[in-house]
């Protein structure tokens, strides 16, 4: 069993995150704030596990095309962005009932030290993106011999 020390710092910026995530969902369910002015408003659903190599994260996009997506890596954190056009061909005054919301989306996922930013790879089929993360080489170089003068 691991011992985390505990940090308050995270624990207030955590806090904070959830805060911001329910004033960001209220403010865009009751139409105070047009839906491309609230970030968050659309969140898509992900799924992050370990394997073998590393970490594997599949994010589901229905409707959004390949080109439309960016993922970068930014300060420790893979960074996942893009938009869902709404159904511009429907006046919104006459839909009955909408469960589709669509707007842009930005998640955040912090990484940790040892996944390697540059073995990072993304691939986006059938509405899911699958980003492959890979573990930095951990293995302690073979001996070196060291010349004593």
């Amino acid at each position: 069993m691991a011992i985390d020390r505990w940090d308050p710092v995270r624990d207030l910026l955590g806090l904070r995150e959830r805060v911001d995530g329910l004033f960001q969902d209220v403010l865009g369910r009751s139409g105070a704030v047009p839906d491309a002015e609230v970030p968050g408003v659309w969140r898509p659903q992900v799924d992050v596990w370990e394997q073998a190599g590393g970490y594997q994260l599949r994010v589901d996009l229905p409707g959004i095309a390949a080109g439309e997506v960016t993922v970068d890596v930014d300060g420790g954190a893979l960074r996942i962005r893009g938009e869902r056009k709404s159904e511009a061909l429907v006046p919104r005054e006459t839909f009955l009932r909408s469960e589709r919301p669509g707007g842009r989306f930005a998640l955040s996922i912090a990484l940790p030290p040892s996944v390697d930013p540059a073995g990072i790879e993304a691939r986006q089929r059938d509405g899911v993106l699958e980003v492959s993360l890979k573990r930095r080489d951990a293995r302690a170089p073979g001996p070196v011999r060291v010349d004593v003068k």
